[in-house]
């Protein structure tokens, strides 16, 4: 049976990390799965096709998508037995900080859609399909979207305000219970990354789990080195002014980025 994992965010959830376990340990993944991971997905434009389509909405843009996954998988590796695990954050749609007005909306869609081309891809053959989502609880959710705005940005508002604007949005449990009921045939489940946090392998973990791999290749999994740095207030706060300034765009981004690999430097020092 060929087993698949399709890891489809949601963003500031512990994706990075999630990511850096799945590259650290490619190699002891290969021979089991092929391994699908963000620097691809975007490279080839399957992102920016998924995050056209939430924004968008249309007949065209989802087709779009599903050609563009299905002609992507045709240059996967499979082998005779091998499965698939993909991490790729932007195929629940454009991030919602972005995307206000739609936020989660296209994801069941988007997922069903890449669920079709796997199972055209795999056709004839036994194909067990798992999509995990990972989740965080809503007030930091929130802050690290706008901390991530503050920095990618010219984000102006102060986070009550960024907060209030993004009320509206289901939570994401609900995203993913919408997935489910999209796609009654396909195991969906989550995790919450505050409780990931504490695991052996933390946003890694629920992979480590999925791969289920001999007893003596499991011992050789690392947990993920790469990991979101969470800034200072005063920083964010910095930050804020920044955006708030008059400085046109190349000033703006030479100063933040300066701002950012400063306090950054100073969080390596201190641990």
């Amino acid at each position: 049976m060929r087993r698949v994992l399709l890891h489809l965010g949601l963003h500031k959830t512990g994706t990075t990390a999630a990511q850096s376990f799945l590259y650290e340990n490619r190699e002891l993944i290969w021979p089991h799965f092929a391994l699908v991971l963000p620097y691809r997905t975007r490279e080839s434009g399957l992102s920016r096709a998924a995050t056209n389509h939430s924004v968008y909405g249309t007949v065209g843009t989802l087709a779009e998508f599903g050609s563009q996954v299905r002609t992507f998988l045709e240059t996967l590796d499979f082998g005779e037995k091998r499965g698939l695990v993909l991490s790729e954050e932007n195929f629940s749609g454009l991030r919602p900080s972005r995307n206000i007005e739609q936020g989660y909306a296209a994801a069941p869609e988007l997922a069903a859609c890449v669920v079709d081309a796997i199972r055209h891809r795999l056709s004839g053959q036994e194909v067990e399909i798992t999509i995990y989502l990972s989740l965080r609880q809503r007030g930091g959710w929130l802050r690290s979207l706008w901390a991530h705005d503050l920095e990618r940005m010219r984000q102006v508002h102060d986070f009550d305000a960024f907060r209030a604007n993004m009320d509206h949005l289901p939570a994401l449990e609900e995203t993913v219970n919408r997935i489910r009921d999209r796609l009654p045939s396909v195991t969906v489940t989550s995790d919450w990354l505050e409780e990931l946090q504490v695991r052996r392998y933390g946003p890694g973990t629920p992979f480590a789990e999925f791969l289920d791999l001999p007893r003596d290749k499991a011992y050789q999994l690392v947990p993920p080195s790469k990991t979101n740095t969470r800034l200072p207030e005063d920083i964010l706060a910095e930050l804020l002014d920044l955006n708030r300034s008059r400085l046109d765009e190349a000033a703006l981004i030479a100063q933040k980025t300066a701002v950012i690999e400063r306090a950054k430097s100073a969080l390596i020092g201190t641990t």
